[in-house]
């Protein structure tokens, strides 16, 4: 088998896209000998190397792949019937040319200008409103130690951010909002134990101690929230036009200005979205799309969603358009196209968000027929 063969092969099975012929294929070739699992194996160790940094252009291998989407119709394969003993080897693999690139960039190949190369990665930063209107500057070198009117203490949190500590003060309706710039993230805890990652260019407002009613937050961007159980108190997201109303579970936000929906992940436990008349329960793996034309429910591989949180860019089959979107976020810089048309070319890959801009841009150019050039804090984008 070649290896053009192989890597279609495994793709198409990290992606659960096998037809039961190609299934049989696979399985033949890897029970051949050794040396066949040893060159899958390899590819999935390739894989996780260049994963973490490189790109790859997905329109030929799109097109190939709507070509194949004809033949998968019919029969897909059982769990049951799944390669067990090669589990272990179930995933997604980035094209070889991924793992070249990564040679290629660690070996030093690739040049950069210098105005790209002082571009540095966004950081860990907010500026927290207090309920008496006073603005506090946060960030990973915070030291503060801060009591609210109603006896919640706002203290630095050890794995970053703040946390908030119920006190013995009046037990009033007290609100707190915390600012995300562009170039920044932050992390906290509530009083009630729930956790909240924000990314960059987001704001919520949210109390900071537990009502007797309900735990309302207010969000303006992204957030990822791991929510603290409580049967007596329901924890509702407000944003846009929807509202996402949970009990305790793990889910993603990302409701940008401008965006026009706002689409919620759910990682695992339960939520209920509603917009309008409109209401629905998503289960672990649903993401819900949700907007004036109510709600769009499909299944979908979350880590692309919090990878983010985790300070990994993910791109899963994404627009150029989409994707200078969140590096203009996280690096504060604003992307102009000389072609719109250019937006449209589409990635998969991804790439750890604390490198240098440089790095980033300089993988795409390689991979695709566009250059950048960037002057001051604008980057434009030209083809070659």
């Amino acid at each position: 088998m070649d290896e053009k063969r192989i890597i279609e092969l495994v793709i198409l099975y990290s992606k659960d896209e096998l037809t039961t012929s190609e299934a049989s294929e696979l399985e033949i070739w890897l029970k051949v000998n050794e040396q066949n699992r040893g060159i899958f194996c390899d590819y999935l160790k390739r894989y996780r190397k260049a994963r973490q940094i490189a790109f790859y252009d997905t329109v030929d291998e799109q097109r190939a792949w709507n070509q194949l989407a004809r033949k998968i119709k019919c029969a897909r394969i059982s769990k049951k019937n799944r390669f067990v003993q090669y589990s272990l080897y179930a995933a997604s693999l980035l094209l070889f040319v991924s793992f070249s690139l990564f040679l290629y960039i660690k070996n030093g190949s690739v040049t950069t200008e210098n105005s790209l190369r002082d571009i540095p990665s966004g950081s860990a930063k907010a500026m927290l409103q207090l309920s008496d209107g006073r603005i506090v500057p946060l960030s990973n070198d915070s030291v503060l130690s801060l009591a609210e009117i109603n006896g919640v203490v706002i203290m630095q949190d050890e794995e970053g951010g703040i946390r908030y500590l119920a006190g013995e003060g009046k037990n009033e309706t007290v609100f707190n909002t915390i600012r995300v710039p562009r170039g920044g993230e932050y992390y906290l805890c509530l009083s009630d134990g729930t956790k909240v990652w924000l990314n960059s260019e987001s704001e919520l407002t949210y109390p900071v101690s537990s009502l007797e009613n309900a735990r309302n937050v207010y969000l303006k961007g992204e957030a990822y929230f791991e929510v603290a159980r409580d049967e007596r108190l329901p924890f509702r997201v407000e944003c846009e036009d929807s509202k996402i109303t949970v009990l305790g579970t793990k889910f993603n936000v990302m409701a940008y200005k401008g965006q026009g929906n706002v689409v919620t992940t759910l990682v695992d436990g339960r939520v209920r979205v509603a917009t309008g008349r409109d209401s629905l329960m998503l289960t672990p793996g649903e993401q819900a799309v949700s907007g004036t034309d109510g709600i769009d429910v499909k299944k979908v591989d979350v880590s692309f969603y919090i990878a983010w949180t985790l300070g990994v860019f993910e791109f899963e089959e994404m627009s150029l358009g989409q994707i200078t979107e969140q590096l203009g976020r996280w690096y504060d810089m604003t992307f102009v196209y000389d072609d719109p048309l250019l937006r449209e070319i589409t990635f998969t890959g991804a790439a750890e968000r604390h490198r240098p801009l440089d790095v980033v841009l300089k993988m795409i150019e390689k991979l695709s027929g566009v250059r950048f050039e960037v002057k001051n804090d604008v980057i434009t984008i030209y083809k070659k």
